[in-house]
């Protein structure tokens, strides 16, 4: 395609040197002889600029990456991600007496509700009591939201969490299910 450009370039730079030669008239066949060369060596350079922006021609257009969404925890994890071992009702008693003459004790029970369906609700009530005094704080609500758990790990998904989230790791002891987590080691008995 330059070579084209080049030579219908040298084409009218001769028909010019030739004419600023002859400052009489100017032939005129000469000019329209140049003029169709040029043209004719432009014309296969439009047809290729043309074939290549045509509308009929298929145009690559780059893709974008769609962004990242963050994935959503499923409504009903599947059974296999739920250890059946541990669906039932799980209570943890923390018992704490003072000795001597002035009695008192005071008691924590935390309870762990898991749900077959996957729905998790964990609890605490504490209560107390001395000589001359009583206290009941009732139940606080620790979190409500979905469990899973592998034979190995239990993980919930509770608000405001962004998705599961390891709880803690267990293990069962005979008819006591034992979580390491950053609570520490609790021993938990079922109640239901």
């Amino acid at each position: 395609m330059r070579s084209y450009f080049l030579f219908a370039a040298a084409l009218l730079l001769g028909a010019c040197s030739k004419e600023a030669a002859a400052p009489a008239e100017p032939d005129v066949s000469m000019i329209a002889e140049n003029a169709v060369v040029a043209e004719a060596a432009v014309q296969p350079a439009e047809t290729e600029l043309a074939a290549s922006v045509s509308p009929a021609a298929p145009v690559a257009v780059p893709v974008q990456p769609a962004p990242a969404v963050p994935a959503e925890p499923a409504a009903q994890p599947a059974e296999a991600q739920r250890d059946a071992r541990m669906a039932g009702i799980w209570v943890n008693e923390n018992i704490v007496n003072s000795g001597g003459s002035n009695f008192a004790s005071y008691t924590t029970v935390m309870t762990m509700e898991l749900h077959p369906d996957g729905r998790v609700v964990q609890y605490t009530e504490s209560i107390g009591g001395g000589g001359n005094w009583s206290y009941d704080g009732g139940r606080t609500i620790d979190f409500e939201g979905e469990w899973r758990a592998d034979g190995q790990t239990l993980s919930v998904y509770a608000a405001p969490l962004p998705g599961f989230t390891l709880a803690a790791t267990y293990s069962f002891s005979g008819e006591y299910l034992v979580t390491q987590s950053d609570m520490g080691r609790l021993i938990w008995q079922r109640r239901g």
